[in-house]
């Protein structure tokens, strides 16, 4: 299975804080200055994505991913990615993405919670686009392309309370790569 993204690097840095300053090196006698250390803890801890810009009918809405990730699972591209932003009119959201490319895993789940600024808080409303809102509004199901890293949505139609529908007006891309 390949990882990429977040989880592939937090392990490159975990081995480098352990590696610097670990009890590997303590053990051996090899002495590791507390900066170099500090350093690495630093460098792990600031991982960042690039900012995500869903445009919609109703203004544009922008999260920071604190997780993103794409593998490979059963032949499919399988991608996860959530972080806190603002919507259109200022207030805090909290965006989950969860889907795959191809075959049965390939239902795209796509949600932003208004009003939160943490994972799995629930918000009010919660915009949700997935295949169950495209039958609903009779419209195709979400387009996903993954090319390495970098996942491409077309075609996201949101819906809030059963009756309330937002369109965003272009692709949807999200970097996991740095």
């Amino acid at each position: 299975m390949k990882v990429s993204g977040l989880m592939a690097r937090t392990g490159i840095a975990v081995s480098l804080v352990i590696g610097l300053g670990g009890c590997g090196a303590a053990d051996q006698g090899i002495a590791v200055p507390a900066k170099a250390a500090a350093e690495a803890r630093r460098q792990a801890a600031a991982v960042t994505f690039a900012r995500v810009a869903i445009a919609t009918d109703a203004g544009e809405f922008w999260f920071q991913p604190a997780s993103c990730s794409v593998s490979e699972e059963d032949g499919a591209q399988v991608f996860t990615v959530h972080g806190p932003g603002k919507g259109p009119d200022g207030k805090p959201v909290y965006v989950n993405f969860d889907g795959a490319d191809q075959g049965p895993m390939a239902d795209t789940d796509v949600r932003i919670h208004v009003g939160v600024e943490a994972h799995l808080k629930q918000g009010d409303p919660a915009w949700i686009s997935n295949s169950a809102v495209s039958h609903q509004f009779d419209v195709p199901a979400t387009a996903v392309n993954v090319q390495g890293d970098t996942v491409v949505l077309s075609g996201v139609v949101f819906n809030a309370d059963g009756d309330s529908r937002l369109e965003v007006s272009g692709p949807i891309r999200i970097d996991c790569g740095r």
